[in-house]
């Protein structure tokens, strides 16, 4: 089933749609984004063709060819020209091609038939005029209809006024009440009056707004007018592109006042021709008559039915005004027509059927008793129901009655009444004066109009202040006035009806009377009317004759001018010919003069040459001899000043070692002083125990044991009662004696005396006794002083070392990292990595350096820190790096059995998008940038330095390839260069003379070609690497020599090899537009690659690698997946990594055809140390 056409809406020509088809000024030059871009064009395209919108479908076809204009102008697209060309499709561009020339077509098509359709419409009224009126036809709407009816037809009426309305731009009230009520159809109204007047009123409904003429200005942009709105209009402002209609409003708002630079104007254009960011779906609509036409006809629908227009110039009645005549019946009907005036537009439809009679001759014309046609309202729509009678054919009342009221329909005029028809006089005089009184009448009734509405809305105003029942009151008063008003219109209308239908009466009766003064009138006219046409024709000749002589006259000045200039130009070419033999003849005397002149002072400048070397010799002489005196003179200085600063540093020494000294006996004399008056307070404090004890044991008559601190082990003091002395007690040997014991007080310096405490005694002892676990504060204090006294030595040949700053760390930020891991002991290195959803490749290529211990020490023990480079924008600023740590320190953790690296590949996503989301990539392409990141993000070198461009041509290789990578290390230091990179020489020859151009490049990969063949060996695969390549067609070489693009010889060398060596095997290569996958068998060892055949450089011993992982690539192109086979540092034993599981394999089973990229490393992987440097 055909899909309906949607009408045309968006532009009224081709060059319209290709202007808004223009792609912005500011767009990415990256293809595969562009790709992206134009694929989702190309559905819209088709999915927009397929409802009939072709309008849209042609912009979205033409979008899609300029993206592709711009992808095939962008450098990668030169660069992979078959590579983009499969992307974009030659089948999709020439069936979008096919679909563009066939909507073109159409389009074209449909413009020209709306233009002529335009066209035909402006042109109508003008043809109408020309046409004579037909009479009027009898119909149903003829025929007096009860006041039902009347209704019924004035609603229908009235809808398809609106309808008509719509379609030209504009909309009434009752249409938009209609559109609120209806709850299928979306729409916003858009009132562009002041905000206070807005706030103070405005339409009671959810989707009017507020846009304020004063953010509207001439030129502004819908986004400009967006911004300034409030908050709650930016709510459904930017839902105008969802919704059926917009309607526009102000106070007095018309079409026809809608020109360029009024607010309302600006507004519409800004929605619907410029705004390129939101398409409406149709053309905004102008309420006719704006807010004041509302409040007229739903003032129930407002938030305050109660303000007055503030542009109206002075009142007018809220009524609706009733603009018809009466005819006279006293003057006496006009059997010829009246001459008029230019005939005003006729309707095209006649719905009361007034325009046409049964005789199928034109109508009277208004004036003679019949019924004037519906007045046309703005837009050229016919206003219905309010007809307009002539009040010259209203008849004169007599004497003995009374004037009949236009709205009492109790009496109405009698045929009989009216006098006999006459024949009225034709002149154009009359008709003049009949005019003037009808205007006349018609401003007085204006007048009167406007009076009864000035003094309404000063009632209206005086009784504002009165209580909320009665402005009720007053409301409801007003309606009934206004329904009042209606059926009087009713009745007015069943009174003309009346009284039209008692004229057709009558003009039937004259009608054969009339017939012969028509015939006479259209006799008249066309005489006239040939009068008139031969004046024109005769005006027409003239201007053409008196345009003929103006041209030949414009022909002959040309004419003449021409000569004038063509002789100008002669003189101009001979006086330039002369002038130039004679600057000729100036210039070769000038150039003999010159030679002279440069011969001289080249002698000249030779005797001034040789006398500035000879001066310039001296001078160096002289320089040579100061120098020397200086750098001698500077050197005694510098000894000078270096005896004078040993020598302050001496004494300086000399001081300090004496102010130390000082410092050293001031304080050991505080020392003493301190320790006296402590072993002063601690010997008062023991005498006062002593003679308390003593005091409390002269009570009982039993002997107590005093407490000596001072005696030895198994010694005790006690007080006889008799002679009051004290004896002395050896419970070791259980004598007693009167004098103390013998107490050893010498021991060796430096030694500290150690008093043992005493035993409990086996009898319960009374009064206060010493603690035994506390130690003698007063024996120890008497050891002291009694232990001789040393100073302290110090020996000043030991000297601090200097003061070395190393590099310190430089940490990352802190931030939490989330990797979701899955808990269990695997072992170190063991540990799987989640798929994201194919992010296999990067899983692979994460495995794989994963296990290359030596970058695994580096990131595991912190040593980047101290190496990275966080203000590199090449090097991501540092953030590939640190993510990159976090994953290698969770993966040699040995406790979780997988981990999610989500955080990392955010990372990567965010400085590379392709890698952003979840298609399939290339491992090796991630592998690329990955070691791309890690080395510019850990490059010791901040500032690159100046490196001028090397010349090898005079310089045997060892020594152009030693500078060329001495160059490179000036640049590059970091890590990856030290494991991973060497060195290839490139050679070009040239086949016409033979010119040698020789380069040497770092290389962190070597990608290897595979042979047209189903198995093959590594070292074929690296034959083919380094065969020679002719160089012919768009390649050829631009020789120094020749100067011009030559067919040459390229041959590449391997010079240097790294420590650890990745081999790629390309397998994914282009075959004319489609890329495809060689599933070729690649013979590649496991251990003792010997690469000194294939070294052009210095052989080494260390030229025998090892593999130790491998990345895998099985499947097809479109769908694929990877995996990692790797050789653990710690137990030597191979593991396949296929994401989240790890398992062990056997060493056989890694060498398959699903290998992709080869590690091999020249050194001892051994297990990392975890052994922090700082």
């Amino acid at each position: 089933m055909p899909v309906k056409k949607k009408d045309l809406y968006l532009a009224k020509s081709l060059k319209a749609l290709n202007d808004l088809a223009a792609l912005p000024a500011k767009m990415t030059n990256n293809p595969k984004i562009l790709l992206k871009s134009a694929e989702k064009i190309n559905k819209e395209a088709v999915l927009n063709e397929s409802l009939g919108d072709e309008e849209k479908a042609y912009i979205m076809y033409m979008k899609y060819f300029n993206i592709v204009t711009l992808i095939r102008k962008s450098p990668d697209y030169k660069k992979q020209k078959d590579y983009f060309d499969s992307l974009i499709g030659q089948k999709t561009l020439l069936k979008c091609m096919d679909k563009a020339e066939e909507l073109s077509s159409n389009l074209k098509d449909r413009y020209e038939l709306a233009e002529a359709e335009d066209v035909a419409s402006k042109l109508a009224p003008l043809e109408d005029k020309s046409k004579p009126q037909e009479e009027p036809v009898k119909s149903e709407e003829n025929v007096p209809k009860p006041k039902e009816d009347t209704e019924n037809v004035g609603k229908n009426s009235e809808k398809a006024a609106d309808a008509g309305q719509e379609a030209a731009g504009k909309i009434s009230p009752v249409q938009l009440y209609d559109l609120l009520n209806d709850k299928e159809t979306s729409l916003i109204i858009m009132d562009v009056r002041p905000g206070s007047q807005y706030q103070e009123s405005h339409i009671k409904h959810d989707s009017c707004i507020n846009v304020p003429a004063e953010g509207i200005k001439p030129g502004t942009t819908a986004i400009y007018i967006g911004g300034a709105l409030s908050e709650e209009s930016k709510g459904l402002w930017v839902k105008r592109g969802q919704v059926d209609h917009i309607v526009l409003l102000d106070w007095n708002s018309t079409l026809n006042q809608v020109t360029i630079a009024t607010p309302l104007r600006t507004l519409k254009d800004a929605l619907f021709k410029y705004d390129s960011s939101v398409i409406i779906k149709s053309e905004p609509l102008v309420l006719e008559g704006g807010y004041d036409q509302w409040l007229m006809y739903y003032p129930q629908l407002t938030t305050n039915a109660r303000v007055t227009n503030p542009t109206q110039e002075g009142p007018t009645s809220s009524a609706p005004s009733l603009d018809f005549d009466y005819p006279d019946f006293d003057e006496d009907f006009s059997l010829t027509p009246k001459p008029k005036p230019k005939p005003e537009p006729v309707p095209t439809s006649d719905p009361l059927g007034i325009l046409s009679n049964d005789t199928g001759k034109p109508a009277a014309p208004p004036g003679e008793g019949q019924v004037r046609p519906a007045a046309p309202t703005a837009g050229g729509q016919v206003r219905l129901g309010v007809p307009s009678i002539d009040r010259s054919t209203k008849p004169k009342p007599s004497p003995s009655t009374n004037s009949l009221s236009p709205l009492n329909n109790s009496s109405t005029p009698s045929l009989s009444d009216s006098k006999p028809v006459s024949q009225p006089k034709n002149n154009l005089m009359a008709e003049a004066q009949r005019r003037e009184q009808e205007r006349r009448a018609s401003e007085e009734a204006r007048r009167r109009e406007e009076d009864l509405r000035r003094e309404r809305d000063e009632e209206l105003k005086a009784q504002q202040d009165k209580e909320a029942e009665e402005q009720e009151a007053r409301r409801l008063k007003l309606q009934r006035e206004i329904q009042e008003l209606e059926r009087l219109k009713m009745e007015q209308a069943r009174d003309v009806a009346d009284l039209m239908r008692k004229k057709k009466v009558i003009m039937e009766e004259n009608q054969r009377e009339q017939k012969t003064d028509t015939q006479t009138k259209s006799v008249e006219d066309e005489r006239r009317r040939k009068e008139l046409e031969r004046l024109e024709v005769e005006e027409k000749e003239k201007r053409r004759k008196q345009e003929e002589m103006e041209r030949e006259k414009q022909r002959r000045l040309e004419e003449v001018e021409r000569l004038r200039q063509e002789r100008k130009r002669r003189e101009e070419e001979e006086a330039e010919k002369k002038a130039l033999d004679k600057a000729r003849e100036n210039a070769r005397q000038e150039e003999e003069r010159r030679k002279l002149e440069l011969k001289k002072a080249e002698d000249e400048a030779r005797k001034l040459r040789e006398e500035k070397e000879r001066r310039e010799a001296q001078r160096k002489a002289e320089e040579d001899r100061q120098e020397v005196q200086r750098r001698k003179e500077e050197e005694e200085r510098r000894e000078a000043d270096r005896k004078r600063q040993e020598e302050e540093q001496r004494k300086e020494e000399e001081r300090k070692r004496q102010e130390l000294i000082k410092k050293a006996e001031e304080e050991k004399q505080e020392k003493e002083r301190i320790e006296k008056e402590r072993s002063d307070q601690a010997r008062r404090e023991a005498e006062e125990k002593l003679r308390r004890l003593n005091f409390a044991e002269s009570q009982p008559t039993k002997p107590r044991t005093i407490p000596s601190p001072n005696l030895p082990t198994g010694w005790e003091k006690r007080l006889d009662h008799n002679t009051n002395r004290y004896y002395y007690i050896n419970h070791n040997k259980g004598t007693t004696q009167w004098e103390p014991p013998h107490i050893q007080t010498s021991r060796p310096s430096g030694q500290l005396s150690v008093t043992k405490l005493k035993d409990e005694p086996s009898t319960p002892s009374r009064g206060l006794t010493r603690s035994n676990s506390s130690p003698n504060i007063a024996k120890m204090m008497f050891d002291e002083e009694q232990a001789p006294k040393t100073r302290p030595t110090i020996d000043r040949t030991i000297k601090p070392m200097e003061r070395v700053d190393h590099p310190k760390p430089k940490p990352r930020k802190a931030l939490h990292r989330d990797l979701n891991p899955v808990y269990g002991n695997v072992g170190r290195a063991l540990t799987g990595l989640r798929n994201l959803g194919n992010t296999c490749y990067m899983n692979s290529t994460i495995q794989c350096l994963n296990n290359t211990s030596p970058l695994a020490t580096y990131f595991l023990t912190d040593m980047y820190l101290y190496d990275i480079n966080r203000e590199s924008q090449l090097g991501y600023y540092g953030e590939v790096a640190d993510d990159f740590s976090v994953i290698i320190k969770a993966l040699w953790s040995g406790q979780y059995k997988c981990i999610t690296p989500r955080d990392f590949k955010y990372i990567v996503g965010k400085h590379n998008p392709d890698f952003a989301g979840t298609t399939q990539q290339d491992s090796h392409d991630f592998l690329t940038f990955l070691m791309d990141g890690l080395h510019e993000g850990l490059n010791k070198v901040k500032k690159r330095p100046e490196i001028p461009e090397q010349e090898n041509d005079h310089l045997p290789d060892q020594q152009a390839a030693e500078l060329a990578w001495k160059h490179h290390q000036m640049c590059n230091e970091s890590i990856i260069v030290e494991l991973f990179q060497g060195q290839l020489k490139s050679t070009l020859m040239c086949l016409h003379c033979q010119k040698m151009s020789v380069n040497f490049q770092a290389f962190m990969f070597l990608t290897l070609p595979l042979p047209p063949s189903s198995r093959c060996s590594l070292g074929e695969c690296l034959r083919l690497f380094l065969k020679e390549e002719k160089l012919t067609g768009s390649s050829r070489w631009r020789c120094p020599r020749c100067k011009v693009d030559r067919d040459a010889v390229k041959k590449i060398d391997i010079w240097r090899l790294p420590r650890i060596l990745l081999i790629g095997l390309n397998r994914f290569v282009y075959k004319g537009q489609w890329r495809e996958k060689i599933n070729s068998h690649v013979d590649f060892p496991s251990k003792n690659l010997d690469l000194n055949p294939y070294l052009d450089g210095p052989k080494s011993s260390k030229t025998i690698y090892k593999l130790y992982a491998t990345s895998n690539h099985t499947g097809t192109l479109d769908g694929g997946h990877y995996t990692a086979y790797c050789r653990n540092p710690c137990t030597q034993n191979w593991y396949k990594y296929d994401d989240d599981h790890v398992s062990e394999i056997s060493e056989s089973a890694v060498r398959t055809s699903s290998a992709y990229v080869l590690y091999y490393t020249s050194v001892e992987l051994t297990p990392p140390n975890f052994r922090q440097h700082f």
